[in-house]
């Protein structure tokens, strides 16, 4: 839970003016507020809990990216494929050196 110093609260001043502007405008919460036929159908449900879970598992997927990276594993990896690579480049012209 967020500690009061994290929070923020809205300006006083400011929310009063607010809602007095609502009072004079004659602004009826209710009528902007949905109805039940306007809240989304289970279809829609649906693909809303859809986009909701690959949003999800998109954001679990970037932190361990972000976690990889920050604990220097994929410089390790990168460092020893390269060592690799240049060793398996050596050993193609010991071959291709030895035909001649």
């Amino acid at each position: 839970m967020a500690s009061k110093k994290d929070s923020k609260v809205f300006p006083l001043p400011d929310v009063l003016r607010d809602l007095a502007l609502l009072r004079v405008s004659e602004i009826k919460l209710a009528n902007i507020m949905p109805t039940s036929a306007q809240t989304p159908s289970s279809s829609q449900n649906t693909e809303l809990d859809f986009d909701l879970e690959r949003s999800y598992q998109f954001a679990k997927e970037a932190r361990a990216a972000i976690r990889l990276r920050n604990a220097g594993k994929v410089e390790n990896e990168a460092a020893r494929l390269e060592t690799v690579r240049s060793s398996l480049e050596e050993f193609v012209k010991g071959i291709e050196g030895g035909r001649e």
